[in-house]
């Protein structure tokens, strides 16, 4: 008994240590530029879409807000939507993945956000994430059943604290 308490408490020590050298050494905060992939069905039709996308994150301890837009029609302009979620990282802290929900929302809708597992030791830090989406109510489309699965790919191209509409 006494030795499994030891593991225990040693993978409990060894967990919070590499959160907080993560947490020390490493920082989502920045802005991101990348592609989305999209499969869709709308309506029960299939399509798919792909959009270069911007993002900026702004990171809280392991609490991460995010707002990611693109151009989606061109008279319309730039839509934006904003996430907010957490990161974790692993014991040796050199590798990090999370995920967000949407959270500030025009219209009714959810979407769930997994972020993949990514290196925090590089001089570059990119990641992935997969998404999805569904929803009634996304306007212009007739109130019929819209559901999307993307994929995200994300390169930070600054580390400034960007600012956002925060959820």
């Amino acid at each position: 008994m006494y030795f499994k308490q030891t593991i225990i408490a040693g993978g409990v020590i060894l967990a919070t240590l590499g959160a907080v050298h993560a947490d020390d050494t490493f920082s989502w905060t920045g802005s991101y530029e990348g592609m989305l992939v999209c499969d869709d069905v709308t309506g029960g039709e299939f399509s798919t879409f792909a959009r270069a996308v911007t993002a900026d994150i702004q990171q809280t301890e392991t609490e991460i807000e995010l707002e990611i837009s693109a151009v989606v029609d061109a008279s319309e302009g730039v839509t934006s939507s904003t996430y907010r979620g957490g990161v974790m990282y692993s014991p040796a802290g050199d590798v990090a993945s999370g995920y967000l929900e949407a959270c500030r929302v025009s219209f009714p809708y959810k979407e769930l956000v997994r972020i993949f597992p990514a290196s925090v030791t590089g001089e570059t830090f990119a990641f992935s994430a997969d998404t999805i989406f569904v929803s009634e109510a996304v306007p212009g489309t007739d109130d019929k059943l819209i559901v999307e699965s993307c994929r995200w790919s994300l390169t930070r191209i600054s580390t400034e604290t960007p600012s956002l509409n925060s959820c």
